[in-house]
């Protein structure tokens, strides 16, 4: 449970990059009647922007926690 105390941040983006993921998944695309392709596309780059931000505050909270460990 220290674990998740420390590091709340990227599991909740992590989360978020996960359901965008799914909900992409879940509604799918087609091709209308005048050829064009229907689909969920603003979940792709949703889904990246999670998941460098889940990235990112690991790295953050990973380097604050090295950081404090090393002055005690």
């Amino acid at each position: 449970m220290k674990i998740l105390k420390k590091y709340w941040l990227s599991v909740l983006f992590l989360t978020f990059s996960l359901i965008c993921l799914i909900c992409f998944n879940l509604i799918g695309s087609y091709v209308n009647q005048d050829g064009f392709l229907i689909e969920a596309f603003g979940f792709i780059p949703l889904f990246w922007l999670f998941i460098f931000c889940a990235l990112l505050s690991f790295l953050v909270s990973f380097f604050i926690s090295m950081k404090n460990r090393i002055h005690r």
